[in-house]
């Protein structure tokens, strides 16, 4: 069994020719089938375009790095149309609540571990008030982009958790000491409040042009940026509905600034699902 956190920065190596062909980047889950379907691969001699490998094409996990047949089972994600779904999904488990089935909140994923032979994640562990759980796939109702939903009791793991480091305590200063220093207290004290009523008098105006948080645009993560920068010099095959509220016609070549225009995720999506293939 090995913890995603130990997958992400593996060297990827090709056994035809012996070579490291790329790092480890990220993971895509499929929470259907509750397994790890690809690994997203960082190449420095890919500029453009984000590459993955499927889970099946992998003929070795371990410590050190994986092992794949030939650099052949690296595909472009635009090329491969069950990567793109998955994407769009966009289940991390990672950081997600821990929800029980009679809608009890629990915790918060901390890690995923994966049976490295069949790519299907044996247990999920969570931290609960201090504490480190994990509750097995078999007590997993849904794996979900914002939940995850469990049924029955997760249990406590077997391995140790670390300690809480012990705080030295502080040395409590003597009575004498504590007198002397009453009457600047107070003085103090007393300014403090007046600063507060000056404060509370005065209404803070919102700034103008300030923009909300939910009229922000789509923050893209690195492999999504990546793939906006692989669309320019490309075109596609039908009409999308920019985010500007331009159209992106079919055979139009896709230039930089015409990228400014796509913000939101649903957009990138719907690109890379209708890109011309060269």
């Amino acid at each position: 069994m090995t913890p995603t956190k130990e997958i992400i920065g593996l060297r990827i190596i090709s056994i035809l020719d012996g070579n490291q062909v790329g790092v480890v980047k990220d993971f895509v889950l499929n929470p259907k089938g509750k397994t790890l379907d690809f690994l997203i691969v960082d190449q420095p001699t890919d500029i453009f375009g984000a590459k993955v490998i499927a889970f099946a094409d992998i003929l070795g996990l371990g410590e050190f790095a994986i092992m794949i047949p030939h650099p052949g089972v690296i595909q472009d994600v635009t090329q491969n149309i069950d990567a793109q779904n998955l994407l769009k999904l966009d289940t991390h488990v990672l950081g997600t609540k821990v929800l029980t089935k009679k809608g009890q909140l629990i915790g918060v994923v901390t890690e995923i571990v994966i049976d490295e032979e069949t790519g299907r994640i044996a247990t999920c562990l969570f931290e609960s008030q201090g504490e480190m759980h994990q509750v097995e796939i078999e007590q997993i109702i849904t794996l979900g982009k914002e939940l995850l939903i469990v049924e029955g009791s997760p249990a406590v793991p077997n391995q140790p958790i670390m300690e809480p480091k012990i705080v030295n305590e502080i040395p409590m200063p003597e009575e004498s000491t504590l007198l002397e220093e009453t009457d600047s207290t107070d003085e103090v004290i007393e300014e403090v409040n007046v600063i507060e009523e000056v404060n509370v008098t005065e209404e803070v105006q919102p700034t103008e042009g300030a923009v909300s948080i939910d009229e922000k645009e789509t923050e893209f993560n690195l492999f999504e940026q990546r793939q906006l920068q692989y669309f320019i010099g490309k075109k596609v095959h039908k009409d999308i509905v920019l985010d500007n509220a331009e159209i992106l016609l079919a055979g139009e070549l896709i230039t930089p600034e015409i990228v400014t225009y796509i913000t939101k995720r649903t957009t990138l999506m719907e690109v890379t699902s209708h890109l011309q293939k060269n």
